[in-house]
């Protein structure tokens, strides 16, 4: 390629025009690469490629400047110093692909002009034959000018151009590309490097620390330099540091990596991987050392974590003597035993680990049974480690009793338990927790014997006292009815103190024997639980008792929901909330209006039904712990028995509940009944 079809394009794009002026430039990083003109005087042409590529750095694309002076669009930019009045503008800029301006062409004139469509279509056709020619001297680096123009500012910010033969400037361009990227590498690195990177001296100052330093030591770019590495070092790793590069220095090593502790700003210990290398000069003098630094704070923490759940694991495992850890592969091979399974089967770990599965442990007509137990709940077929694993697979570990046979071939029962272990996610083993219950199943078999004892010996009880009951009844009645009947016969002898006396004693063991039938039928009862609405029984007693209400003048007051059902004996409850309701009317003041309050409310697992009066009232200090005693009474009330509290209690135990007063004498009472929620 000749310097010639530069200047054959740049007069083409004139002449396409009609202009008088035009310009081909090439950049490198912002700086005039090379530039040919048509019709523009030398020390006209720098001021111009400057103008027109801040133009259409701009833009990216054509630029139409019919008048340059009435374009708003650029009135803010600096106009070049030429002998002629710029007024027309036309042009195109070329890229790099990482954006950067590659090049430009333009045309210019001293007078306005109209630019018609065909004239854009070939000038947009010329400039891709421009771009293609830049590409190409830019992969070459071969400069077709007879003399090459390097310009850029200074410090002073004023104009500096060289001018030089071709090959030697050629040579220079090189080099200072080639510095230039080497050093804008480096620093691109340094600075936006994923690891801590620092220079710091031969005394260990910091010179400069990119952002990862500053984010993982907490020090700010300026706070470091007025450290040194020796002042956040952890002084038990500070020896070794200073070791290493005192060897790097006398060029016994080219680097070095250590794992060492800094200090960060707020104190925290930091965790880094720490390599250091040397930059010397040509006479060996230390310019600086570069400095990496990896943050494994975390992975320490993480690895200290581990070790010490390893360690707790192991002690567990060691100390677990009693009980018996088995580990296996996903194919259930055998690679874990521990002391408790060498102490409970007889094996050495040797023995087993790696050459067994669990299956010599069992007995093969148990793991049979097992299988078809499983293969009838979930209608398939189970065979080999699956028998011991299937539960735990499907996360639903399941504790289940088991035989182990010992290497003496003796047997025992254990609970086993199989999990699974994970990794990732992903099953890579199990572990067998198991168990020796032989000292449980003697218990069972002991405990079961005292049952059956006590069943039998209940059941015995029962009898005797229903046949005591029924024929204390039988004489009772017997006797109660001769008496009578001599009474009627003889109603003179009854004139006798005497036998006033026998025939008031006749009744009162009448009535004792009835009272301790209904208590022991309370406590030898097997009547059967069912589901019993509350509000029920209370409205049915209520009217019950509607005429001894009305006759006592009692307001009952119910608060209670629509429903309130219990787990419990219907023939119980009915009985409790009679009681207590008739205790109310029998106890009321007489110096008073007298009410009733019924209400409820549900703590925890538990109905409370409260049966709050205005009566008599009880003194808690003096009889609170006979209040519910058999034949225990408070009052001068003559139909007071001390029975039905005593019944009552019993009753609400019986299922479960409990009842709780509180009285004060002059105020009032409140019963409270505890029974199960439904």
């Amino acid at each position: 390629m000749e310097i010639s079809e530069y200047d054959f394009l740049a007069k083409f794009a004139a002449n396409l025009f009609e202009s008088k002026y035009s310009l081909i430039a090439s950049f490198d990083r912002n700086e005039i690469y090379f530039n040919v003109s048509y019709g523009i005087p030398k020390n006209q042409t720098l001021g111009l490629v400057s103008l027109s590529s801040q133009v259409l750095e701009l833009t990216k694309d054509i630029v139409i400047i019919e008048d340059f002076t009435k374009d708003q669009s650029v009135i803010n930019f600096q106009k070049a110093k030429v002998d002629f009045k710029l007024t027309f503008f036309i042009g195109i800029p070329f890229f790099h692909e990482d954006g950067s301006l590659l090049g430009i062409i333009s045309v210019l004139d001293n007078c306005s002009k109209e630019v018609s469509s065909k004239q854009i279509e070939l000038f947009r056709e010329l400039s891709e034959r421009v771009k293609m020619l830049l590409c190409e001297k830019n992969a070459s680096v071969s400069l077709q000018t007879n003399e090459l123009i390097l310009f850029k500012n200074t410090p002073s910010e004023k104009s500096l151009s060289v001018f030089g033969t071709e090959q030697a400037i050629n040579e220079i361009k090189k080099m200072e590309k080639s510095l230039r990227i080497s050093e804008d590498a480096f620093r691109e690195n340094f600075d936006n490097a994923a690891i801590g990177m620092a220079l710091l001296d031969e005394t260990g100052r910091w010179l400069k620390v990119n952002k990862r330093v500053c984010d993982i030591l907490g020090y700010s770019e300026s706070e470091f330099m007025n450290l040194t590495f020796q002042d956040i070092t952890h002084p038990e790793d500070l020896n070794a540091d200073l070791t290493y590069l005192k060897e790097l220095i006398s060029d016994k090593r080219k680097f070095y990596q250590m794992e060492k502790r800094y200090f960060r700003k707020n104190g925290n210990i930091v965790y880094v991987i720490l390599a250091v290398s040397v930059v010397k000069n040509e006479d060996g003098k230390v310019i600086n050392f570069i400095s990496q630094i990896v943050d494994i704070t975390e992975q320490k923490l993480v690895e200290d974590k581990l070790k010490q759940a390893l360690a707790k694991n192991q002690a567990i495992l060691d100390a677990s003597t009693l009980v018996s850890i088995i580990s296996t592969d996903t194919d259930g091979m055998i690679s874990g035993f521990n002391r408790g399974a060498e102490k409970m089967l007889g094996y050495d770990s040797e023995e087993l680990v790696g050459k067994h599965t669990p299956k010599i442990l069992h007995i093969d007509s148990e793991i049979e049974e097992k299988a078809k137990l499983l293969s009838k709940e979930y209608n398939r077929s189970f065979v080999g480690f699956e028998i011991f694993t299937h539960y735990a697979n499907i996360e639903k570990p399941i504790t289940l009793e088991w035989t182990y046979k010992r290497k003496d071939g003796s047997t025992f029962p254990v609970l086993l338990s199989v999990t699974v272990v994970k990794q990732n996610d992903q099953i890579v083993g199990y572990l067998g927790i198991a168990v020796d219950i032989t000292e449980q199943k003697k218990a069972e078999a002991e405990i079961q014997s005292l049952l059956d004892i006590t069943k039998e010996q209940n059941h015995r009880l029962k009898n005797f006292t229903n046949i005591v009951s029924h024929n204390l009844s039988s004489h009772s009645f017997g006797i109660s009815g001769m008496m009578e009947i001599l009474q009627n016969s003889f109603p003179e002898y009854f004139q006798n103190e005497m036998m006033q006396l026998l025939f008031g004693a006749t009744e009162n063991l009448k009535r004792t024997i009835e009272d301790l039938t209904a208590v022991i039928k309370v406590n030898l009862t097997q009547e059967n639980y069912e589901f019993v609405d509350l509000v029920r029984i209370i409205q049915k007693n209520v009217e019950s008792l509607s005429f001894q209400i009305i006759e006592s003048k009692l307001e009952i007051e119910i608060n209670l929901p629509d429903q309130l059902l219990v787990r419990g004996i219907p023939a119980y409850l009915d009985s409790i909330m009679l009681n207590l309701m008739t205790n109310a009317i029998k106890y009321k003041s007489y110096d008073r209006n007298s009410f009733l309050k019924i209400s409820s409310f549900i703590k925890g697992k538990m109905i409370a039904i409260q049966f709050e009066d205005n009566g008599q009232g009880i003194d808690l200090k003096r009889h609170g712990d006979k209040l519910f005693g058999m034949y225990k009474t408070f009052h001068e009330n003559k139909e007071a028995r001390g029975v039905g509290l005593f019944i009552s209690k019993n009753q609400i135990e019986t299922m479960g509940g409990k009842i709780e007063v509180e009285s004060t004498v002059g105020v009032g009472t409140k019963f409270t009944v505890f029974l199960p929620y439904e």
